[in-house]
This record gives structure tokens, C-alpha cells and sequence, in this order.
């Protein structure tokens, strides 16, 4: 897995353009060889976060670093994991007990609701035709 950059900058991956910069220029000073004893493990953390402000200071390349990132965290998971959703991203479908998602392979992951219930957990779903999966955060 790649480093972390929201994690060398202290951000959070929401953060916008601005708090990224502030948290940039933050840690620059902090690490920066010159405003202190520049010890190696000092000067190694004022290359990564350069490096992290050349990643997600330029908003094209955040949005490859972020899809990049939910990718890993996807194959992390096991499986063939085709997406990971929250429960509001469903559609309902005619039966009233059940909702859906639509695979890529054409067919759909069938959700009961009843199985929905138990907050703060991960419901994995099979495709109906295909081997992919999705997780459903309840």
C-alpha cells in the first residue's frame, strides 16, 4: 500500500483545497531543515510532505490519488468487490421487502431489508449472475 499523503499532511481525506494547503504549509515549517535540528528522520518527512502537496495540491491528481486509494482499500476487502455503498445508493424494486444495485454484468444484487437492520456493520452481497460482490455499510 502506498503512503498515506492525508496522513502526512494531518488532514482528512474530505479536507478542502485550502485546509490541504494550510496543513501543507503547516508541516513544511514543522519539518523544514532549516527552522530546526535537522535530523534524518526530519528531512524524510519534509520529502513526504512535498511529495503529498505535489499529489493532492494539483486537483487532478487528488482525484487519481483518491480513486487509486478506494481501489486498494476494494481489493483489501477479498473477492472480486465491485463497489462499496451505503444503504441510501440502493434502489427499491417492486417487492417492498427487498432493494437492488445493478452489476456491471447486467444483472443486480438483491438486498432484503431485513438484513439492513444491524447498524455499524458490512453486508457483502453476491451478483445473482457473476462472481462480483458489493458491501453495503449499514
Amino acid at each position: 500500500m502506498q503512503v498515506n499523503y492525508y496522513e502526512v499532511l494531518g488532514c482528512e481525506k474530505e479536507a478542502s483545497h485550502e485546509e490541504i494547503k494550510r496543513a501543507y504549509h503547516e508541516r513544511l515549517l514543522r519539518f523544514h531543515p532549516d527552522k530546526n535540528d535537522a535530523s534524518k528522520r526530519d528531512a524524510h518527512r519534509f520529502h513526504e510532505v512535498q511529495e503529498a502537496w505535489r499529489m493532492l495540491g494539483d486537483p487532478r491528481s487528488r482525484r487519481r490519488y483518491d480513486a487509486v486509494r478506494r481501489q486498494e482499500k476494494l481489493e483489501d476487502e477479498g473477492g472480486l468487490v465491485y463497489a462499496r455503498l451505503k444503504v441510501d445508493e440502493l434502489e427499491e424494486s417492486v417487492f417492498g421487502d427487498t432493494l437492488f444495485y445493478r452489476c456491471r454484468c447486467g444483472d443486480r444484487y438483491f438486498v432484503e431489508i431485513e438484513d439492513l437492520s444491524e447498524k455499524n456493520s458490512v453486508l457483502q452481497v453476491n451478483c445473482e449472475s457473476c462472481t462480483f460482490i458489493i458491501l453495503v455499510e449499514t
